[in-house]
């Protein structure tokens, strides 16, 4: 049975916490509502990255692991701790799985491909990894190690690819074996929305030799940088002499994170791929460090424990309705993450996908979808109500992984009109309860002093957290939550439902 006073959890993504007003384009954007609602209702500042979320410590947080810990209402282990420290207990390089799959690829005579993002964000991937898979291969005399490497930009330096090539470079000649066959700007490699023309550009570089090839990364790099091309947006490229994966070959993907490696993988080796022409590579192995898809024939070193009792899960259990809903961006993470790794909508469940636009950043629509978003959030409440509303606006963060400060200050300054328009239903109206909170930071430090150029990268701030309810109007007071996975215990305690044990 619907309650008829529903409850609102609306994440802002990207939205930190910081009370240093230089580069922070939240506070210097036009946010009258959520300036009155900070210091009129109660509130709370919760940690959003490093340990809180299960990443290492000083780990920039990020939407996965954020909506992850938020939905489960608990620390879960992240796999870039996982890895780390199977590589520092030497447990990587006596994995099973990995070891039988490279003799077999030696005894081949075969060569294997080591696909990953070069960054030390630890948002997707992690250098450290790819060296140590390039270990693996030349402990078990592997005599053909290309890398193609995916460029970041994004959650580090637009313009930092030469210092990590650079270190990569080093690594590999202290090594004796390993080259760099190819370069991938993120936005290409990495998309997640179904731009497959982006996802094809890497595949036909990874697997055909190109006309035009590079003499060295240097080279692409000043090229790219010549013509405003960032980190993230360089075209893929070979470099010479043409190191391309072909028949019999293995490869290893070193992203850990999921949403963005899917789409490349699949072009290698998901029967029913169909967005493009494909080779039959007859591969000798596709190894992912996590599960990225289980319909995948992949070998899957770290497989993911099975999370349960989250919190949609409780509230369905319940018997209440659930309505998720975001754009395309952050879809999966209001879905896949929130619900603690799986993909089922839940009995009781309803969700909406708004599209998002397509472009390559949201400079001049810093709005993106959030207005349809608000236009369906709005037309459910009034003509279907459910009892718990799972929102997501991808705008602070978006907008300000651009690095421009001032659109990111009109896409926060559109968050807060949003935000009002729920809030007049929900709270005047329907006298229900309204949850604001971010799941990282992004929007409110949009400037690296160290490398003196626009910060488009993730921060490690804290968040804010506010509940709004007719009732608590000039109740200024701390709310007892310190970080993102106290959240899903208190919703329920507000609720009068019952806290699982794994929270």
């Amino acid at each position: 049975m619907k309650q008829e006073q529903p409850t609102l959890l609306v994440i802002l993504d990207g939205f930190g916490y910081r009370k240093e007003k230089n580069y922070n384009a939240i506070y210097h954007a036009n946010t009258p509502h959520l300036d009155r609602w900070f210091v009129e209702y109660p509130h709370a500042i919760l940690t959003a990255a490093g340990e809180a979320v299960g990443l290492l410590k000083g780990y920039i947080g990020n939407s996965q692991v954020g909506h992850l810990t938020i939905g489960s209402g608990r620390i879960i282990p992240q796999p870039v701790r996982i890895i780390d420290e199977a590589i520092d207990s030497g447990a990587l390089f006596a994995h099973k799985l990995l070891i039988a799959s490279l003799q077999r690829l030696q005894k081949n005579k075969g060569a294997v491909h080591i696909i990953g993002l070069l960054s030390d964000a630890g948002v997707h991937a992690h250098e450290k990894h790819i060296q140590a898979f390039v270990q693996a291969a030349v402990q078990q005399h592997i005599k053909t190690i290309v890398l193609h490497t995916i460029l970041d930009g994004r959650d580090t330096p637009p313009e930092s690819a030469g210092y990590y090539l650079q270190r990569l470079t080093d690594f590999l000649q202290k090594t004796g074996q390993g080259v760099i066959g190819s370069l991938h700007g993120r936005f290409y490699a990495m998309d997640r929305d179904k731009h497959w023309k982006r996802i094809e550009r890497s595949y036909r570089v990874l697997t055909e030799l190109q006309p035009i090839q590079y003499n060295s990364w240097q080279q692409l790099l000043t090229d790219s940088y010549a013509q405003n091309i960032t980190d993230e947006f360089i075209v893929p490229a070979q470099l010479k002499p043409g190191h391309i994966i072909k028949k019999g070959d293995g490869i290893i993907f070193c992203n850990f994170r999921p949403d963005r490696a899917r789409q490349l993988a699949a072009s290698f080796i998901d029967p029913e791929f169909d967005h493009f022409p494909t080779k039959q590579l007859d591969l000798a192995f596709f190894i992912t460090p996590t599960m990225y898809n289980e319909k995948f024939n992949t070998t899957v070193l770290f497989p993911t424990k099975k999370v349960i009792n989250t919190l949609k899960e409780v509230l369905t259990q319940e018997g209440k309705t659930v309505f998720s809903i975001a754009e395309t961006e952050k879809y999966a993470h209001i879905t896949y993450f929130f619900n603690g790794g799986k993909e089922e909508r839940l009995s009781g469940e309803t969700r909406v996908l708004i599209p998002s636009l397509s472009m390559k950043n949201y400079v001049d629509y810093p709005a993106m979808s959030a207005p349809e978003i608000t236009t369906k959030v709005l037309e459910s409440l009034r003509t279907d109500p459910k009892d718990f509303y799972l929102i997501n606006y991808a705008n602070a963060d978006m907008v300000a992984h651009s690095g421009n400060f001032e659109a990111t200050m009109q896409a926060v300054a559109c968050l807060d009109k949003e935000l009002a328009l729920l809030y007049n239903q929900v709270v005047e109206k329907m006298n229900g309860t309204l949850y604001i909170m971010a799941d990282h930071g992004n929007a409110e430090n949009m400037y690296d002093e160290v490398a003196q150029q626009p910060r488009t990268a993730h921060t490690t701030n804290p968040v804010p957290f506010i509940m709004i309810q007719k009732n608590l109007a000039n109740v200024k007071r701390l709310l007892p939550l310190n970080q993102l996975a106290d959240v899903a215990p208190f919703i329920l305690h507000n609720m009068k439902l019952p806290i699982p044990q794994e929270m």
